[in-house]
């Protein structure tokens, strides 16, 4: 016979698992859109500060002995290595964020795979309940015609 109380404790038990996982890969998912639009932005605000080297090393060219223009060059060249930093950072932020959220896919998915295992598993178990019963049922069947007699 079945363990129809332990089958399902163990559909319980694997539902809350299930919800906690898929709760997991969409807080991953999350987190990772977030990486990307920092990445993202990052990006944008380096690219935008390399233009500003561009404009600043122009100025000091037109101009070298001008003050202005050689501090002007000088902080737009110390922020961009600050931008590149942030870019770098973000980066590494987005390839994490990447890869937590590829291993809570694969757990969800390897959940599944092990709740459809354990579905199979309990149908099986009932299919051969119902058959040892038909098959008690047939034997007892020929005794009850007998004593009927």
């Amino acid at each position: 016979m079945a363990d129809k109380h332990g089958i399902i404790r163990l559909k319980r038990v694997a539902h809350v698992r299930g919800l906690r996982l898929n709760r997991a890969a969409e807080d991953a998912r999350i987190a990772h859109e977030a990486a990307m639009v920092a990445q993202e932005a990052a990006q944008a605000h380096l690219d935008r500060q390399e233009q500003l080297v561009v404009d600043a090393r122009g100025m000091f060219a037109q101009d070298p002995a001008c003050p202005q223009a050689k501090l002007w060059l000088t902080h737009t060249s110390e922020l961009m290595v600050v931008r590149a930093e942030a870019v770098i950072d973000a980066d590494a932020e987005l390839e994490i964020a990447e890869a937590d959220r590829a291993a809570a896919v694969r757990a969800v998915a390897r959940h599944q795979a092990r709740s459809d295992r354990i579905a199979d598993h309990h149908k099986s178990l009932l299919r051969a309940d119902r058959l040892l019963a038909e098959t008690r049922s047939e034997l007892d069947a020929p005794a009850a015609q007998r004593n009927a007699r």
